[in-house]
Formats: structure tokens, C-alpha cells, sequence
């Protein structure tokens, strides 16, 4: 009796000569249609390149193999209100072709490179020449708990020319030679070293392109925010969350002024809409501020007037003005698109009209 071959991972392949060029098409675009919709620039009945695609499922992320001819890729409002169970991140190394993207209002260009992150969470628009593209899909919970800074990465992340991009297109060229052979029990083995290699790179603060930076950054962002009230919030809980160094975080945030005054900065302003808030009137300042991550009154009330030139209680009786006027404060929403600075002057200024001439502004 022999022995027992071991189960190999689940796959899928189209390859040429399993079915005329147009049969053949139409399977391939039905492999696809789970991420985009496609529309041929070529003749799918006579393209200039068969479409060949290898898929395996190994435990914890995809591997896409694919060749194609030329093809607009599109994932549009309406399409991500059908598809709403495919919202992944997918890394793209182009072993050969050119991609002209947009991808959640960031535009790229996808060649050889690089290798660059598609963001299924938000529309793609995508043209692109007859190429052979190698890809990792990783689902957003994967992303959520691993790598957190890769939720809102978008377009280049890692330079070929760099150790790290040159490392990470090795890995995607060692996956495409080693799937087809790798069995159920060793598929662990290959999701691990692919999030742990991931992990190292971006914890090394490698991603040097200005999409991949706003991507991480923006993550932090919005971690910070989340979690204002929180009195453990500081650089060690960042870093844990992200499992990144605190050089890259000190790397991420410099330019904002630093990790802790980034964070106070976020709070005085939570604090500030919050006073203004008609629902929030019959509170007590302090009350409001604890919900913020602050400790002690005093340390919070000077805080607050250095930064906004104007005491907490001042700053509640320019709103309460304005409220019995019949106004609203802060129309703007969360004030997208504006710095910290530039959204204080105008929330500043909109107090100020409620006739209050002395309260001027800090810059």
C-alpha cells in the first residue's frame, strides 16, 4: 500500500489551450468579476496576449497570478453595494505592463518599480496595458488585527530599487514558484512569513512613497481619534496597537509636532466641539474634558486658553450666543482637508462672530 499524498492547497487555473481565446476570456473574467469589472481594449476573440491566471488559496491571504491584455478594471459605487463582502487590500508587484489608477482619490501609475497597494474599500477606476501582475489579497480583518497601517494604503509602497521593495518582490516571486506545490498542513507556514515580513518592513518605517506614508499616517490618525478618551493613549499603546517601532511613529508624526502634542492637540479639540454642542450646554466643563483624557481642571483649563486664547468657559458662552441666535456652529462636519491650526482659526472665528471682539485666536 503506498503512502498517502498530502492535500495540496485549494487552487484555480486558466491557462491557454484549455478553451478557445474567447471561451477562455470569459472564464478568466468570471475569475476576476469577485474584485472588479472588466472591460477589454482588445478584441477578446483575438488578443494579443491569452489570459492565464493562477489563483491559490493559502491559509490567511490569496495568491493571484495573472496575464492579460489590455483592460479597464472598475470598481464603482454601485458595484461596491453589490460586492460588499470583498472590501480587501491587495499588494500588486507588475511584472510587466503599465496600470494608470485611481483608487479612493489618490491617482497612480503602476509599472515594474514598485510594489503598490490597491485599497478594495474604496472605487478603482484602472487602465491597463497587456501585463502579467503578481498579487497578494489580504482580507480587512487580517489587515485590522496584523497590519493595521496598511487600512488606508493606496498606490506605491515599496520601491524595487530599495532593500525592502527588492526583499518583498523576491517573496512574491518565491510564492508564485512554491504554491503550486505547497500542501494544507504547510500553508500556515507561508501566511505567517508573508505578515511577518510585512510587519517588519512597515515597522522599520521602509514605505517611503508620499501614498503609503498618507496611508500609515492616516490609520494612526484615526486610531488617535478613536480612542481621545482613553488616559492610557500615548506612544506605547500606539505602537502595540500598530506593531511599529516608536521611531517610525516619532517618523510619522513629526511633521504634525510630535507624537504627545499631536495627541493634546486632538483632545483640546474634541473638547472645544464638544462645549460648543447645544446637547452639551447643562454639562460641567470638566465632565466634558474627562471624557477627553484629562486629569486635573487646572491642567486642562491652562492648556485649553494657551491653545485657543480663550478660557473653556468663555468658549461656551460664545457658543451658547450663538445657539440663542438661532445658529449653528462647525456646519463643516469633522473639517476635512484643514490642519489643526487652520481649523482652530475658523472654529475660533465663528465664536468670535457671536459679538465676543475681545476673544482673539492664538496661531
Amino acid at each position: 500500500m503506498g503512502l498517502e499524498t498530502e492535500p495540496r492547497i485549494p487552487s484555480l487555473s486558466l491557462l491557454p489551450g484549455m478553451a478557445p481565446p474567447e471561451e477562455l476570456y470569459w472564464h478568466w473574467r468570471r475569475a476576476v468579476s469577485p474584485y472588479f469589472d472588466t472591460i477589454p481594449l482588445e478584441d477578446p476573440r483575438n488578443p494579443p496576449q491569452l489570459p492565464e491566471l493562477q489563483m491559490f488559496n493559502a491559509e490567511g491571504f490569496l495568491s493571484v497570478n495573472v496575464k492579460f491584455s489590455g483592460q479597464k478594471f472598475i470598481r464603482d459605487s454601485s458595484w461596491l453595494r453589490r460586492n460588499d463582502d470583498s472590501d480587501h487590500v491587495a499588494l500588486q508587484f507588475l511584472v510587466s505592463g503599465r496600470n494608470q489608477c485611481e483608487n479612493g482619490g489618490s491617482d497612480f501609475v503602476m509599472e515594474s518599480r514598485g510594489i503598490y497597494a490597491l485599497n478594495m474599500g474604496y472605487e478603482i477606476d484602472a487602465q491597463c496595458s497587456d501585463a502579467e501582475v503578481l498579487s497578494v489579497i489580504l482580507p480587512r480583518n487580517r489587515v485590522s488585527e496584523d497590519l493595521p497601517a496598511l487600512a488606508d494604503a493606496r498606490g506605491l509602497m515599496f520601491d524595487t530599487g530599495s532593500t525592502s521593495g527588492k526583499l518583498l518582490a523576491g517573496f512574491f516571486h518565491l510564492l508564485r514558484d512554491t504554491l503550486p506545490t505547497t500542501t494544507v498542513r504547510d500553508a500556515p507556514v507561508l501566511s505567517e512569513s508573508l505578515i511577518g515580513l510585512l510587519r517588519a518592513l512597515i515597522m522599520a518605517g521602509d514605505p517611503t512613497s508620499i501614498e503609503a506614508q498618507s496611508g500609515v499616517l492616516a490609520s494612526v490618525q484615526r486610531y488617535i481619534d478613536r480612542n481621545l478618551g482613553d488616559p492610557a493613549l500615548g506612544i506605547e499603546s500606539i505602537c502595540a496597537h500598530f506593531r511599529m517601532s516608536r521611531a517610525t511613529l516619532y517618523r510619522i508624526l513629526a511633521p504634525h509636532g510630535g507624537v504627545r502634542d499631536y495627541i493634546q492637540r486632538r483632545r483640546l479639540m474634541g473638547v472645544f466641539r464638544a462645549l460648543a454642542a447645544p446637547a452639551n450646554m447643562g454639562r460641567g466643563v470638566f465632565d466634558i474634558a474627562l471624557e477627553f483624557g484629562f486629569g486635573t481642571p487646572s491642567y486642562f483649563s491652562h492648556r485649553f486658553r494657551e491653545h485657543f486664547g480663550m478660557s473653556p468657559s468663555e468658549a461656551r458662552e460664545a457658543a451658547q450666543s450663538h445657539f440663542l441666535r438661532g445658529n449653528q456652529l462647525f456646519q463643516g462636519g469633522e473639517d476635512e482637508g484643514l490642519s489643526d491650526v487652520e481649523t482652530m482659526l475658523r472654529w475660533s472665528k465663528e465664536l468670535g462672530a457671536s459679538g465676543r471682539s475681545d476673544i482673539e485666536p492664538v496661531s
